[in-house]
């Protein structure tokens, strides 16, 4: 879940400068990933709109924890709900912005701390298909780590909504409790705007 990172903020600034340079650079030849808004839109209201009225609630938004880290932005309305509008419009937007990979930076913390060495790795949601590939990448010193697609040319993420697990070693040597692995209810949304800056911070308990 979101949570402000007290640490080092200048380094996180120049990694995010170093990163959006790099992308300027980026060759179209890139392609990004097809994605289907209507089909996207449809699995995720299966699955998490319990009531049927159209908009997901907070307690709703956790069955897809990428819905509830990225609600702010994608509640245009702001009343307080994800509806089906909405999340077709910003997937409509991700697919029109034909972006191939976007830098991200993740800033990890527990229990107040920079968390160090830990695997933080972003799996699609299975509604993303399958063209949507994993990221992944290692927390250095100060918690921060820049995800990767393993053997991708380019650093950085597909656009999309993703489940994020973190194992390794917690600063009090115990390893990271269960609520961050494969169950994890953390997510991240990626694209159109989300995350803000393009970089998400993350704090474990």
């Amino acid at each position: 879940m979101p949570a402000r990172h007290p640490f080092a903020p200048g380094l996180v600034i120049a990694f995010l400068v170093a990163s959006l340079a790099g992308c300027s650079n980026r060759p179209a030849r890139v392609p990004a990933p097809r994605i289907n808004p209507a089909a996207i839109v449809e699995a995720v209201f299966s699955q998490a709109d319990a009531d049927g009225d159209g908009s997901l609630r907070a307690t709703e938004q956790q069955t897809v924890p990428a819905i509830a880290a990225g609600a702010s932005r994608l509640d245009a309305d702001g009343d307080g709900g994800v509806a089906r509008e909405e999340l077709r419009a910003w997937l409509e937007a991700v697919l029109d912005s034909r972006v191939a990979i976007a830098p991200l930076a993740i800033i990890t913390t527990h229990r107040g701390r920079p968390l160090a060495g830990a695997v933080v790795r972003l799996v699609p949601e299975p509604c993303m298909g399958s063209e949507v590939k994993t990221a992944e990448g290692t927390t250095d010193a100060d918690g921060v780590v820049a995800m990767t697609i393993p053997d991708a040319q380019y650093a950085g993420v597909n656009c999309g909504l993703y489940r994020v697990e973190i194992t390794g070693t917690g600063n009090d040597g115990k390893p990271l409790p269960a609520a961050v692995d494969a169950r994890s209810l953390l997510g991240v949304a990626v694209g159109g705007g989300i995350p803000e800056m393009g970089f998400v911070q993350l704090a474990v308990e």
